[in-house]
């Protein structure tokens, strides 16, 4: 089953308060790609339902960055948010998952987590990642968005995955 990016990062957001661990959303975006990434190499079905996009600095979430983006550099407080149909107010946006999915977000924000945003940043532009291969072809031809494919995702860590066994 797939999710709302929001609800993905709300519970990554979860496990790092739990374990007092402090995100930015350039180290929130990190850390949601890689555990799609992940997820999908290893279940090869996506976790997240919509698309990631390659910016300047590695993979992002575009309304994962929209919605958090008054943070700048600063550790995120907050959860993401939806419109409660019942009100029209803002609500956070709710976390319910399958066992297999909370505990692959617990481990991937456990490791990634504990890593600086210059690593994190370092480790998504991988020569022949995702994003470097969608960024470089941006560079000799237009690319609306920049979208990267969970296809090529899913191809780029599997293989990886396969290189550690």
């Amino acid at each position: 089953m797939t999710r709302d990016a929001r609800e993905i990062a709300n519970a990554i957001l979860d496990v790092a308060q739990d374990s007092k661990i402090y995100l930015t959303n350039l180290s929130l975006n990190k850390i949601l790609y890689f555990t799609h990434a992940w997820y999908i190499a290893i279940y090869d079905k996506p976790l997240v339902a919509s698309y990631f996009e390659a910016w300047q600095f590695g993979p992002v979430h575009p309304k994962i960055y929209q919605q958090l983006r008054g943070f700048g550099d600063r550790t995120i407080v907050v959860r993401l948010t939806r419109v409660d149909a019942a009100t029209g107010e803002d609500a956070p946006y709710p976390v319910a998952l399958l066992r297999e999915e909370r505990e692959h977000i617990e481990k991937m924000t456990r490791f990634y987590g504990a890593k600086s945003a210059r690593w994190l940043v370092n480790a998504s532009h991988e020569v022949g990642a995702p994003w470097d291969q969608v960024w470089l072809a941006s560079q000799s031809s237009a690319q609306p968005g920049m979208k990267i494919p969970d296809d090529m995702t899913r191809d780029y860590y599997r293989a990886k995955l396969k290189r550690r066994l």
